[in-house]
Order: C-alpha cells, then structure tokens, then sequence
C-alpha cells in the first residue's frame, strides 16, 4: 500500500519469468526504484494461459492502476514500453496517466519501432510527446527524436551497463604459443542470434587451419535443435555447455578469448551478454546492429555487416592468432569500456530514480 501524499511511482513492464534480456533489466530497474520510493508495480509479463484470459488479467491490473494514481496525486509512471502490440495497452497506462497528469518516463529497449514505424507506434508516441524518453544509447535517442520529432531535450540516454555491479580486476592474458585460441557464443540459440554464422566462423577458421576450442552456451530453442545437433557432429573442437547461469556463467566467461555475436535479430537493443563479456576482458565480434557498434566503440570490440561477417570475423581471429600481444590488448580495451560504460551509466542511472521518484519529467 502506497502513503497518500508520498512521492510514489508506478512500475509498467515485463519481469521474469520467463527471463530474458528485457526481463531481467526491468527487474533490475524495479529494485532501484523501490530502494528510493514506494512502488506500486503492474507486471506485463504472460501471467495466464490462453489470450483471452491474458487480456482479463492485463485489464485488471489497468483497472487497478486507474485506482492507484486516483488516491496518488504525486505517482509518476516508469513505462517499459513494449516493441509491438504489446503498445496497445501500453497506451491505456500512458493515456490514464495523461488524464490524471501525473508524470510519465518511457524506457525504451527495442529497435523495432525505430528501425519500423507502425500505426500503433505513432499513435503510442503522438500520447507520449511530452514524456521523458530513456534510450539505450546515443544514437538510439538520436533516432527515437527523430523518427517521431520528438524533443532532444527530453530524451535521456541510459546504457544497460548500469545494472552491472564493478568487475574484478583483469586478470586474463591472452595465451601465448600454441594454444588454440578460444571462441564462445551465448545467447538464447535461435537462427535469428547467429547459431549458423557461428559454424560457418568455425569452418572458415578450419580452412585457414587456425586452431580453436570453442564453446556454445544457452537455452536451445525446439526450431533449431536438429541443427544444432548436426552441426555439433559435423564440427570439431567444439562444445555445447547448455544454459549457464551465475557463476557457471562467470566461468565460461573466463575461459573465452573471444565472444562471438553473430546476430540478424531485427530489433536487437543492447545486449546483455557483450556487457558481461566485456566486463570479463573477452574480445567481441559482433553484428553491428541496434548499439552494438557503440558499445564496441574505442577499439572495444568489433562491429561488421550481417553481409561480411563471417569472413571478416575469421579473418580477425586469425589476426589474433598471430599475434596474441595484439589480443592481449584488444582485451584490455574490452574491459576498459566496460568499465567505463558502467561508471557513466551508474551516475545518470542515480539521476534519473531521483527525477522518476520525484516526477520531475
């Protein structure tokens, strides 16, 4: 229950499970929001089995938030906005805030609406004009402003990075000699994050005889099983670990070299899996999609085209391999971004809870 009077925020957005990128940084968000204020928190999560029984529920909990900010006067809405239908009623909260004119923050985590306008998203953003916009990045804001003329002013930049706790000092060296340069993937294995573009890095560093170990880590999706499987029994020097969690995750970070990221997802955001490479002192190769290129930034990382990647990458790992002083500093740059992403990030993350706790959009 909220204290009448209190400055008070209402917490829109998916939270696990089922955990995902998404997911885990709204909870992540929660916590800090209900470490500074009290939180009245409405989950968008699929709760119910079956859409009609879904919509019930998230009719409910709007019905429940109309009665929230009727007996709040100084509740601001923090809006994890959804990348798709997910928009319609979004729009409820956002329109019900607008009538009671309460304060409204938008975080954005989806390239969809930016890289694909739809009639639901320029209706959602001709309601959310005046709002505060949190993007991911720069150059995401830059885009947000642009595509739905928003003004720059109200769009607040906030990486990911923030919710990652300090890392440990790097202590990994690249190996010297012989030894096979290792190569890891995680991520939810789907042929939209790159599961093929992963083995075809591996056979083209076969055919350039580098030698490799490789591991690959995540949930398997049932679509892609069979493939994955196959190229499994086709492929050496590689190894399916399944999903990895805390420190089982922490460990497979440590044992890479490099990360590869070859991801064709339309949407992609920010990933969560090359901050937490990168704060490890793994070297990654990425698609550049959404703000991938940005966080690879400052030789951080390398970013190429869904077109080229697959040869660019081996080329680079084979350059690694030559030289493995080069690799050693590569990731060192790695994990100095990180560092310093987390500690810009942490710094506008305390600013803007302050501004959401107190409504000042």
């Amino acid at each position: 229950m909220i204290p009448r009077g209190s400055c008070a925020i209402a917490f829109v957005g998916p939270l696990p499970p089922p955990l995902h990128g998404f997911s885990a940084i709204c909870a992540a968000m929660l916590a800090r929001l209900q470490s500074t204020a009290p939180v009245a928190q409405f989950d968008r999560a699929p709760r119910a089995k079956g859409r009609a029984r879904q919509l019930r529920r998230e009719l409910c909990e709007v019905t429940r938030y109309i009665h929230t900010v009727r007996l709040n006067p100084k509740i601001s809405l923090y809006l994890a906005l959804s990348g798709g239908l997910g928009q319609i009623l979004d729009g409820l909260y956002v329109l019900i805030a607008k009538f009671y004119r309460r304060p409204i923050f938008v975080h954005h985590h989806s390239f969809a609406y930016i890289n694909k306008p739809t009639l639901i998203s320029n209706l959602t953003f001709h309601l959310l004009r005046n709002a505060t916009h949190i993007a991911l990045s720069r150059e995401m804001g830059r885009k947000l402003a642009e595509r739905y003329e928003l003004n720059q002013d109200r769009v607040e930049v906030l990486s990911n990075a923030a919710f990652y706790g300090p890392a440990t000092e790097l202590v990994q060296v690249a190996a010297i000699g012989k030894t096979p340069i290792c190569i890891g993937f995680l991520s939810n294995i789907t042929f939209a994050k790159g599961l093929v573009e992963f083995f075809d890095v591996l056979t083209e560093l076969h055919r350039l005889a580098v030698p490799y170990s490789a591991y690959i880590a995540g949930p398997v999706s049932p679509d892609v099983r069979t493939t994955l499987d196959r190229l499994l029994a086709k492929t050496r020097h590689v190894n399916y670990l399944g999903p990895l969690y805390d420190e089982e995750k922490s460990k497979f970070y440590k044992r890479l070299d490099v990360l590869l990221f070859p991801t064709k997802y339309v949407n992609e955001a920010e990933p969560l899996v090359i901050h937490e490479a990168m704060q490890s002192g793994v070297h990654v190769i990425a698609c550049a999609r959404g703000a991938i290129p940005e966080m690879l930034s400052r030789s951080a990382g390398l970013a190429f085209d869904e077109s080229s990647f697959v040869m660019s990458a081996a080329a680079a790992i084979r350059a690694f391999n030559l030289d493995r002083t080069g690799l050693a500093l590569a990731q060192r740059l790695s994990y100095e971004q990180a560092h310093r992403l987390r500690l810009g990030a942490e710094r506008r993350l305390v600013e803007l809870v302050e501004r959401i706790r107190s409504g000042d959009s």
